[in-house]
């Protein structure tokens, strides 16, 4: 198994069962799947599983709740009739209600293995309630089953306006090749199929 299907394999094994230590049989469940390369060493932790809403984090090593520079959230919603785009809005939305300054990019829309899927990124200068300044990169893919959503997330000083966030140089290459991994397949569709 190549690493790029192994780290897919790993991460769908803790979405669909919820735990860390998700048996083979869950993952390879007929239906749709989720598909992405989490950072090496990051670490998932369930924070909610109802019949409504899936999320899950990943934090780099050495990072958690309290103490994060960068994160990964994965949310499922099933059955949702939001769409891509609805989800994308939503998050520039939230991002001009809770900082000083949200300057949100355009909002990318495009099909993802006969998907509908939409992207935007927003940098905040300052969080209301943290003190923060942060950027965000938000994918929302539609599925048959449900809405999916990744979102990276960076968080450091706050900045002006009118400035640029404070984070590392090469992070945004970074950023760009991870959101090229993140697609959604179905094993029981040939219009949608799995690697």
């Amino acid at each position: 198994m190549r690493a790029r299907n192994l780290a897919s394999f790993l991460l769908l094994a803790i979405i669909a069962a919820g735990t860390a230590a998700a048996s083979a049989a869950d993952a390879n469940a007929p239906g749709e799947r989720l598909l992405l390369v989490p950072p090496t060493g990051w670490a998932p932790v369930q924070l909610q599983r109802s019949e409504k809403m899936i999320v899950t984090r990943l934090y780099p090593p050495g990072q958690d709740e309290k103490s994060w520079t960068e994160i990964l959230t994965v949310q499922i919603y099933p059955h949702s009739t939001q769409s891509a785009r609805q989800f994308a809005e939503s998050i520039v939305q939230y991002s001009r209600d809770a900082c000083e300054a949200a300057g949100p990019g355009p909002i990318s829309e495009r099909p993802v293995n006969g998907y509908p899927m939409a992207t935007v990124s927003v940098a905040c200068s300052k969080g209301k309630t943290s003190g923060h300044g942060g950027f965000v990169l938000a994918t929302a893919i539609q599925g048959k089953d449900a809405l999916y959503a990744v979102q990276r997330q960076w968080r450091g000083p706050p900045f002006g306006p009118q400035d640029s966030p404070a984070f590392p140089a090469d992070m945004l290459r970074q950023w760009s090749a991870f959101a090229q991994s993140v697609g959604l397949c179905d094993s029981r569709d040939t219009r949608h199929p799995c690697p």
